[in-house]
Parts: C-alpha cells; structure tokens; sequence
C-alpha cells in the first residue's frame, strides 16, 4: 500500500493545473465551469516521497484534489460543476487553509488540507485507500503535522448538514398612532430563526424617517432569534396611505463546490470558496393617517385683530355707493325740467 501511496503521489506531482474562473458569479452560486493549470510543488511534510502539487485559480482561489486513484488534469482540462461538497469536506474546506490558519505557515497548512481531504474520502469510502505508513509511521518534517491533519479528519467525519429558516411573526399588519401622536407604530413582531442565533430587519416602502427598533424603542436593524421589534414613523412625514416591506434575514446554508473533469481519467477537486445562501421572510404591513396630520402646527388666521379694516373698507364702499346714487337723482331731475 505504502509503494501504490508513493506512486499516486508521484503521479499527481508530475501534473501542471491552473484554474481560470468563467464569469464572475452571484457570490452564493459557484462558477459552472472552468479550466485547469498547475501553482507549485510543496515539500513532502510526511514521507520522503508524498509532495504534493498545489492548484489555485487565476483570481487565486485555491482548490484540493480529491481522487487518490487518478492522476491530475493536465493543462487546458475543462471542469464542470459537478455537486455541491457534503458536511465533512465542507467542513474541511471551512477550518482548513485558506479559510483557517493552522500552523501559521501557509504551505504545511495547505498540505495538512490536501491530506485531510484525501484521509476523509479514504475513510469514508469515496476514494482509494490512503496510504497506513503515511497515516501512521511515515515521518514527519515537523512534529504535529499528522495530529492536525486528524484533527480536521474527525471533525469532518462528525460534521452533519444544517438546516436554516427564518420565521417572521406578527399579530397585526396595521400601523396606529401612539398616545402622544407623534409616531405610527407597528405591533412588536419577531422572528425565529433556526440554525443562526441572529437575524436582521430591513424595512423599504417607508418615509425617510422610518426607524426600526427593539420592543423598548431603541434603534437597532440586528436581533438574537425570537427577539422583538417594531416599525416606528414620524407621524409628520405621513401623508397618504403607505405600504411597507418588512424583511428578515439570516446567514444560511454554506456550500463548497466539486467539479468533474471533462476527462474522467483525472481527478475530480474542490473549491476552498465557501458559498453562503441566506434565508429570508417577509411581511407587509400598512398604514393610513388618521384625520389632520398629527404632530403638524396648523397657522389660523387672526380675524379679530382686521376687524378695524374691514370696518373702514365697509365704510368707504358705501361713501361711494351714496355719491353714486346722488349723482344719479340729480341727473334724472334735470332731464326732467328740460323735458318740461
């Protein structure tokens, strides 16, 4: 078995893989396909003969063989998306390198990860088996190196794929005024979040001064799971019947991404770049002002302080009125003599 490890292993360092990225993509959806081209060589960190070739994509992530019976992509190989990794080489892809430091030196982390992947799917039956001088009596260049590699392997083997779901509850989708009318405010709402101990709320729809806050009034947009809060608006700023969108969310499922070579004589990899999907729900709640806008000072004119005006404007019309008629009794007078 130790000869077939060594063999394997010369095999995959005789091969150049580099990756280059199609497209960028959502960041919660892996690329569909890329091509393939060599980084480096590492050291032999256990064993004489158990260097291993690193590999990483033109915009530097890296990626992990997984196949200890292949050989590795020669150049130009195209790789497709394949699955989605499951909960144990996720979880080495999430507390391995890049993502983790484990011994503060980059290169023996990052073979400490390629051993892991390879130990994990040895163990598990997804792969050839690993080589038992290399797991146990092969030497190491520095002590512990063997102890973190099976560290990363038991955690993987214990690692169970989560559920995540949020739920936004509420007893009341109508706003209504507060004792002192200066706010439209919602009933507490809350959502239970599985998987995550926080969720946050975002609101749209709303005037500028909407705010959110906690079951007490204090601003604030992030809440522990099954925490309350409320929509507040300044009652000022509300003139027409509003609509709002309220939506909580939370950090959900992770993923790590496999990819099959259009060449199945190679090995398959996977990627270090974690995949975050979040979960979210929404409500929609409304609200209508109620009368005169409240909190709003209405100017009333001051009619008695123009009483002495209008008086003089009533006075000097009916002046004119009188001339106005004297003037026409006079003129009919004289046409009458004149007529006689």
């Amino acid at each position: 078995m130790k000869n077939r490890f060594k063999k394997i292993m010369s095999g995959v360092l005789s091969l150049a893989v580099l990756f280059t990225f199609v497209p960028m993509v959502n960041a919660a959806e892996a690329p569909e396909s890329m091509t393939v081209k060599r980084e480096a060589v590492m050291e032999s960190y256990i064993g004489d003969n158990n260097g291993f070739t690193s590999y990483v994509t033109t915009d530097g992530t890296i990626v992990y063989c997984m196949d200890l019976d292949k050989a590795g992509a020669t150049t130009g190989t195209g790789y497709t998306y394949s699955t989605d990794a499951d909960a144990g080489l996720l979880y080495i892809m999430e507390n391995g390198y890049p993502n983790k430091s484990i011994t503060n030196r980059n290169e023996i982390d990052r073979y400490i990860t390629q051993s892991a992947v390879w130990w994990y799917l040895s163990d598990t039956g997804q792969t050839a088996q690993m080589s038992t001088a290399f797991q146990t009596t092969d030497k190491e260049a520095y002590a512990g190196i063997r102890d973190e590699i099976k560290k990363l392997v038991n955690g993987a083997k214990a690692a169970k794929t989560e559920n995540y779901s949020i739920d936004l509850q509420t007893s009341n989708t109508t706003l209504g005024l507060t004792d002192d009318e200066k706010y439209y405010e919602s009933s507490t709402m809350t959502a239970n979040v599985t998987g995550n101990g926080t969720y946050k709320v975002t609101v749209s729809g709303g005037t500028n001064g909407t705010i959110i806050t906690d079951e007490n009034g204090n601003a604030k947009n992030e809440f522990k799971s099954a925490e309350k809060f409320k929509i507040m608006i300044p009652s000022n700023e509300l003139t027409e019947a509003t609509q709002l969108t309220v939506t909580v969310s939370a950090e959900g499922s992770k993923s790590a991404a496999v990819y099959a070579p259009s060449d199945s004589s190679f090995q398959r990899v996977v990627s270090s770049e974690i995949y975050t999907k979040n979960v979210e729900d929404t409500a929609i709640l409304s609200v209508t002002p109620s009368g005169d806008t409240p909190g709003v000072e209405i100017t009333v004119p001051n009619t008695s302080a123009n009483i002495p005006f209008i008086i003089l404007g009533v006075g000097f019309a009916l002046i004119i009125v009188g001339f106005g008629i004297f003037w026409y009794v006079t003129k009919k007078k004289q046409g009458q003599v004149a007529n006689k």
